[in-house]
């Protein structure tokens, strides 16, 4: 058996024809080249989907390995239950050829489909598609299982269900990571500059301090996102069956300054408390006081947590609230910053692109404090999403700096107008007035926030906050600088 005959094997397979007799012949070293195959074709195809520049993800190829390796375990399921014992490696090699065909021109193609539907408002087709793509995996198993010993058809059930658990159903809690991934040129001092603070608030541009040492290992930071994220991920609550949950993301970006962190750690202690999503919030922060217990604000742990709570609520019920904060530049461009680590900047499109989850999540609040960051509200905005923003898209921002302890939004929003309300919108429009009154007093340009809404998102919203259960208001603290 050779390596094309064994990849015509697995197309067999996914459209639901036995493989040929002798597929049963391979040994490790065809499962081996398969393996490559795996990841040339996985590496392919997010070719398509990433746009250039691209940056290799080496965890990534962690994913295809270590689904090689359940495919593995599968095929031992199915030749010990069907009581075909010698073959496994034959087994297993039809199973990972078949694997990389489903990828290819099953899970692929339809999740691009369901995507799209979804985008447009066509949730119903879109989760159909969604269901076929996920189940697809276990009519192929009946297939294999049925060629091991056929004409018994409980154990064939019985090898296909437990196969499917091992191989499919465990991705539902394993976490996955991209091969690929945008590479943007990243220049912290000129989206700092560009943050729209005053020179006696705005501790972000070159002095002394920038050229000191970090007081963390870089690499050691680097190396421990993953666990780290996934040990915050496992963390989170499922979905309530029947009810409304809120999902909450807080994203500190920009690490020179406490504002940030203080304003996320906030928020998880408010809508924890007061709008029910205790068990439910994932804070994301860049702060050297927090390296070994919370995951980084980067767009990758972003990407994965968005794509993690997506799998774990229910994507049409359910809603996710996104509170980003940090520096914004004119450009538009937010601010990801833990000098010395090289990171992503973030733009429109790839905080839209983060939000593309599958199954897609249709629900959303999206929060930006930052200067200029009206700039996000076309890329974000849609039919079931509130995109508020703490600036006009031409506009800066106050109350960061190294003096801070919350910005002007931060606080008119998080600390005051939720305290006095349940409804969102009403909070952003008190909001608003705060900051126009503080604006003023300071004698600054207004900033102007905005909102983008519907009648669908503030349907949903008004639904949920009646059944919140009654709480006092959450009083804002300064993050422990300890902790």
């Amino acid at each position: 058996m050779n390596l094309a005959a064994s990849l015509w094997n697995g197309l067999r397979t996914v459209a639901l024809r036995p493989p040929r007799d002798d597929a049963a012949e391979a040994g490790p070293g065809l499962f081996l080249a398969l393996v490559l195959v795996y990841l040339a074709v996985t590496l392919a195809m997010a070719m398509v989907d990433v746009a250039r520049p691209w940056a290799l993800v080496p965890y990534g190829v962690t994913t295809v390995l270590t689904d090689s390796l359940l495919t593995l375990a599968a095929a031992w399921v199915l030749m010990r239950v069907m009581q075909r014992d010698g073959i496994v490696w034959g087994t297993a090699c039809v199973l990972l050829a078949a694997t990389i065909a489903t990828s290819a021109v099953v899970h692929w193609p339809l999740d691009h489909v369901a995507t799209a539907l979804a985008a447009r408002q066509h949730f119903v087709p879109a989760l159909l598609l969604d269901i076929a793509s996920r189940w697809w995996w276990l009519l192929v198993l009946i297939v294999v299982a049925n060629w091991l010993a056929p004409r018994h058809l409980g154990r064939v059930v019985l090898a296909a269900a437990l196969g499917y658990a091992v191989s499919a159903a465990a991705w539902w809690w394993l976490p996955t990571m991209p091969v690929l991934m945008t590479a943007t040129d990243v220049d912290l001092s000129g989206v700092a500059d560009a943050s729209g603070e005053d020179d006696s608030t705005n501790n972000t541009g070159d002095d002394e301090t920038s050229s000191d040492e970090p007081d963390f290992d870089a690499e050691e930071v680097f190396y421990n996102q993953p666990a780290l994220l996934d040990a915050a991920l496992a963390g989170l609550k499922p979905q309530t069956p029947g009810k409304t949950d809120l999902y909450v993301v807080a994203f500190a970006g920009d690490a020179e300054e406490d504002v940030f962190r203080n304003e996320v750690e906030y928020a998880n202690t408010l809508f924890a408390q007061r709008f029910g999503a205790d068990g439910r919030v994932l804070v994301l922060e860049n702060h050297v006081a927090s390296l070994a217990t919370r995951p980084l604000a980067t767009l990758t742990n972003l990407t994965r947590a968005i794509a993690h709570i997506a799998k774990i609520m229910d994507p049409s019920e359910d809603v996710l609230l996104l509170y980003v904060t940090t520096h914004g530049s004119e450009e538009h461009d937010l601010l990801v910053d833990l000098d010395p680590l090289p990171l992503n900047q973030i733009a429109p499109e790839d905080l839209a692109d983060a939000l593309h989850t599958n199954p897609g999540i249709r629900w959303k609040v999206i929060v930006v404090n930052a200067c200029y960051s009206g700039g996000f509200v076309d890329a974000l905005h849609d039919d079931s999403t509130m995109v508020i923003t703490s600036a006009r898209s031409d506009r800066t921002s106050f109350g960061c700096g190294a003096t801070s302890d919350i910005t002007y939004f931060g606080k008119a929003f998080l600390a005051e107008a939720l305290n006095q309300t349940t409804s969102i919108r009403e909070a952003f429009d008190l909001a608003k007035a705060s900051v126009a009154k503080w604006e003023d007093e300071d004698k600054q340009e207004h900033s102007e926030p905005q909102i983008a809404s519907t009648q669908s998102i503030e349907t949903k919203l008004e639904g949920w906050r009646h059944t919140l259960q009654p709480h006092a208001p959450v009083i804002f603290a300064p993050a422990d600088a300890s902790q």
